[in-house]
């Protein structure tokens, strides 16, 4: 990943995480409009908001700080001579095509690699009490559908926090419309 790209990448992060408060702040300058048009006067609290939306403001344009100069690489260790360790340029990543995304840097004989374990979902069938369960596993029991939220082997429904119900079974018409 190119350095400006993920430039790019903490800034809408960035925006992503105060969008909120952005949020909040319109609700609560829309409830100070409401309470000034009743004759509320708020003239502390109007200065308290427009420091808040200020110091927003200030956050949002706040051009980057470059950090503090990092320690030379020790031989053997992070580097030699000043010679660049591994960078975004030798980034590598693959997906074993069910849940795990491989991270790996590669220059000559140095190889560091990075697993990610990602909790897709993933329909494992009908529950089997033999067998272990990954979060992001489904799993049908019973006539619903689970989904499994941590490493477990308990059954789906036996009141622990390892499942979630995400589909609960329906009312069976077949034994309805034999009554009938």
């Amino acid at each position: 990943m190119q350095p400006d790209a993920l430039a790019e990448l903490i800034v809408l992060t960035v925006a992503k995480a105060i969008a909120p408060l952005r949020a909040d702040l319109a609700r609560v300058e829309g409830e100070l409009v409401a309470l000034r048009d009743r004759g509320v006067a708020l003239d502390r609290l109007d200065e308290s908001v427009t420091a808040v939306r200020e110091r927003l403001a200030g956050l949002e344009a706040r051009p980057p700080v470059p950090g503090p100069r990092g320690t030379d690489g020790l031989d053997g260790l992070n580097g030699k001579d000043g010679a660049d360790g591994l960078g975004f340029d030798d980034l590598t990543a693959s997906f074993d095509g069910e849940r795990t995304l491989v991270l790996r840097w590669t220059r000559g004989d140095q190889v560091k690699s990075l697993p990610v374990e990602l909790p897709i979902p993933r329909y494992q069938g009908a529950y089997a009490s033999a067998r272990s369960y990954r979060p992001g596993d489904v799993v049908s029991y019973d006539g619903s559908a689970w989904h499994c939220e941590v490493l477990t082997s308990s059954r789906p429904g036996d009141g622990s926090r390892a499942w979630q119900l995400m589909v609960k079974h329906g009312r069976d018409l077949r034994a309805a419309t034999v009554g009938s």
